[in-house]
């Protein structure tokens, strides 16, 4: 608490000069929540999946509920990017883990800046924007856009932050949960891809909670406030504490449909999309089910993580109730991409599949949105940007891409163009109120028809001509390159060299 109420006065002292008090409280405040790698297969879809999200239900229930919301592209990086700045991969070139877009778009003015502009306070905690190399200073938070502090902050928080997650120290003593070796696989063995209970006095997302309700319980309501929140689970390592585990007991987790020969009918490029990280798919199903390696395992480890996320989500509600700001608080909650748990032969999120593009989107407009509504139109995350700026009564901005979709929050089932997912330059995948159509860069294609066959086991492009040639003119019409130093970076094939 001591650390938290530390970082609150440095975000609290020397507040951007506001228009005014009475201006101020005419502005909505913004809570925006990213989750990580959380796919579809939730109760938020449907009561009877297998991951319980309670707090996810409750949230939806004060606003709207997009069924049909789709990443950018299914990469952490340039999907957090394209809905931080509002431009796709095709128009800002950022399609990689590893590039760092600030450095090559510095006149981008991204969402929490563009509030900052027009007399918000933006503070945030946890990942919004990528970890690793492609930010910069302050990259395992928030920080580096929200607010400038001290060096000293930013490393005080990052240990507590990290201290407390995937890479504990007493990780080095114990080993990895899942039982792995560096014998058996140097990547499974590692922090970044462990699973299992994790038995810790607090764990990594706590802090990002407890930051995120210092704010809310401390900033002057007469200012307006962007509050960014970012939940790192279910991300690997997929961990959880033992409570959470109780609820998904291991004789009752359920697999996704794994046929024999799923691949048989999918293009060579995406079949190598599908293998970017196939150790995983490959040791841990062949794996006996009661081994802590095993696929079961890792599916029961990853909808702990998932619940456990929701858990996080709920926290944070509950703080905005007790603070009374949440009348006045537009509410976004999005994931950067879904996740594969065996399903295509995958257990991985770098694919144009629907399992790795369906995230969960809700948006609570007071006044707005009627409370309980539910869009089932197919829309993308970069409508996010747009959309807040509407909300908000900000000037509209030019320079972005999407559309907001406010017309749905108020119109639920008019008219709507389908979403657009990429993967690395010339992959797209075009996402209808029926379909989904994949169009790789040497133009082998794949045709999926969701009220018949929701998992994609057949590829039925050769069957439907006529709705291939319907969804091609969603196809992009100009791309922005990959820059040269990025081509090779770890997560692109042959098919970006």
């Amino acid at each position: 608490m001591k650390i938290h109420k530390m970082i609150l006065t440095v975000c609290v002292v020397g507040v951007l000069p506001m228009v005014g008090v009475a201006a101020a409280r005419e502005k909505p405040d913004v809570l925006f929540i990213a989750v990580d790698d959380m796919n579809d297969w939730t109760t938020l879809f449907d009561k009877d999946n297998p991951i319980q999200t309670p707090n996810l239900v409750r949230l939806a229930e004060r606003g709207c509920f997009f069924s049909r919301a789709y990443c950018t592209t299914p990469c952490c990086n340039p999907s957090r990017t394209a809905v931080m700045i509002g431009q796709r991969p095709t128009t800002s070139g950022v399609y990689g883990n590893r590039q760092d877009w600030r450095k090559y778009l510095p006149d981008v003015v991204s969402l929490p800046q563009y509030f900052k502009q027009n007399g918000y306070r933006a503070n945030g905690a946890g990942k919004i924007f990528h970890r690793g190399n492609t930010v910069g200073e302050g990259n395992d938070t928030a920080f580096h856009e929200y607010y400038k502090p001290k060096k000293s902050d930013i490393s005080r928080f990052k240990s507590k932050t990290a201290g407390t997650g995937p890479w504990t120290p007493s990780r080095k003593e114990r080993g990895n949960l899942n039982g792995y070796t560096k014998a058996e696989n140097k990547h499974l063995a590692g922090a970044a891809f462990d699973w299992g209970e994790l038995n810790v006095e607090i764990q990594q997302d706590e802090y990002t909670v407890g930051y995120v309700g210092d704010v809310l319980e401390n900033f002057p309501k007469d200012k307006p406030l962007f509050l960014g929140a970012g939940i790192h689970r279910p991300h690997l390592p997929f961990y959880a504490p033992p409570e959470t585990f109780k609820r998904y007991p291991f004789e009752s987790v359920v697999l996704p449909p794994m046929p024999e020969g799923d691949l048989d009918d999918v293009p060579a490029i995406g079949k190598v999309m599908a293998a970017s990280q196939d150790f995983v798919f490959k040791h841990t199903s062949n794996k006996p089910d009661d081994d802590a390696g095993s696929l079961k395992k890792m599916v029961q480890c990853y909808q702990a993580a998932s619940d456990y996320a929701d858990e996080m989500v709920g926290r944070i509600l509950d703080k905005l109730d007790e603070t009374g700001r949440a009348d006045n608080t537009i509410i976004v909650l999005w994931s950067d991409h879904g996740y594969h748990l065996g399903d295509k032969s995958s257990c991985v999120k770098f694919s144009l599949w629907e399992k790795s593009d369906h995230v969960p989107f809700v948006i609570v407009a007071p006044g707005v949105a009627t409370p309980g509504t539910r869009c089932d139109k197919p829309v993308s995350l970069v409508d996010i940007y747009p959309t807040l700026v509407e909300l908000a009564g900000l000037p509209a901005k030019s320079d972005i891409d999407g559309t907001s979709v406010v017309p749905l929050l108020k119109n639920p089932t008019q008219k709507w163009n389908p979403a657009i997912t990429t993967m690395g330059p010339g992959n797209h995948a075009i996402r209808s109120d029926r379909w989904r159509y994949i169009r790789y860069k040497d133009g082998t294609e794949e045709l999926y028809d969701h009220e018949n066959d929701s998992w994609e086991l057949n590829n039925v492009a050769a069957a439907y001509p006529e709705v291939i040639e319907e969804h091609k003119k969603w196809l992009p019409e100009k791309e922005a390159p990959m820059p040269e130093k990025y081509l090779n970076a770890w997560i692109y094939g042959p098919w970006d060299r």
